[in-house]
């Protein structure tokens, strides 16, 4: 071993000093969030709770998983620098370098989207605000033709008509406007 990566094993921080502070406050509020919807689900009669429980018991246990992760096996120590090439990064490093590269703006504007999102789903219904979203964002955000803007919002709305209000027979919120 050489004496640079002697000195990089003993200079590397304690256990709590390595948490990832942003995974570990995520992941508490994600458990809390899960945790409160399977809460609110078990005051529904059974076959409305049925789905969200489920769902919400899962994503529970898999925030709890990950919190055990985050905060009793912590990530190692940095490695030291190598000679791999840029191509041959890991896929969590090149996710880690893309989420460092955003802006406040790009912060900003994707969470507008999805406070739009949500605003329109409590006006309209989630018919209207899936598609007048779908199209909005492709045309907008990702710079798509309208065939394929309108095309891919129609298929998305009649999709989830079909699952939930045909097969399923579960009501999907229709907003103020009632619009489902």
């Amino acid at each position: 071993m050489s004496t640079e990566v002697i000195s990089a094993i003993r200079a590397a921080p304690g256990r709590w000093a390595r948490v990832n502070k942003s995974d570990l406050i995520i992941t508490a509020l994600l458990l809390v969030v899960f945790l409160a919807a399977m809460t609110m689900a078990t005051e529904w009669k059974p076959l409305a709770a049925y789905f969200p429980l489920g769902v919400s018991a899962l994503g529970a246990a898999a925030s709890a998983t990950f919190l055990v992760r985050v905060l009793f096996f912590p990530r190692s120590a940095e490695a030291p620098k190598t000679n791999i090439p840029e191509e041959a990064r890991s896929m969590a490093d090149q996710e880690y370098e893309f989420f460092r590269s955003l802006t406040t703006r790009d912060w900003i504007v994707a969470v507008a989207w999805l406070g739009g999102f949500y605003v329109a789903l409590a006006v309209a219904g989630i018919y209207v605000a899936m598609a007048v979203f779908t199209v909005a964002y492709l045309k907008l955000q990702a710079s798509r033709s309208w065939f394929f803007a309108i095309v891919y919002a129609a298929l998305l709305a009649g999709i989830t008509f079909l699952i939930f209000s045909t097969l399923l027979k579960l009501p999907l919120p229709g907003g103020l406007l009632g619009l489902t």
